[in-house]
């Protein structure tokens, strides 16, 4: 073998091993992207209920544009907000974040929430962070 085409044998070895390697580890579609998380407190004393939502940014990014709806009940009312403004159509509601928590850096949190009654007693349910459920909590 000329000694002089062993580097270049050895270089073409090389680059197809690496290509293999390469070829042999994708991605998997199966892998979750991901996402900021919730959990939804409900703290009841009929006929009042205080309710405090964590978004937590379990990602490598900010989270920026989110917001938070629920379901309430048509004789509930709201008397007060924080962290973020409430609005209402009906039976539903949305919380979206004050100016200081619209961007939430990675390993950060936000809460939000408000407080209010209903009678006959019914809190608030159904909580979702951009069109995904959280986590529920009670007292």
């Amino acid at each position: 073998m000329d000694r002089h085409r062993l580097p270049l044998r050895l270089a073409c070895v090389l680059a197809s091993a690496a290509v293999i390697a390469v070829t042999q580890t994708p991605a998997s579609a199966a892998d979750p992207a991901p996402a900021p998380s919730c959990v939804a407190q409900v703290i009841q004393f009929a006929p009042g209920y205080q309710t405090v939502v964590t978004v937590r940014n379990t990602t490598a990014v900010p989270v920026t544009g989110w917001h938070i709806t629920f379901q309430i009940a048509a004789t509930a009312t709201i008397a007060g907000s924080f962290g973020g403004t409430v609005t209402r159509a009906g039976s539903s509601g949305t919380i979206t974040p004050a100016v200081w928590f619209t961007t939430i850096q990675p390993g950060g949190q936000a809460n939000v929430g408000f407080g209010g009654s209903a009678v006959p007693f019914t809190p608030p349910t159904g909580f979702t962070l951009n069109g995904t459920p959280c986590t529920t909590s009670g007292w």
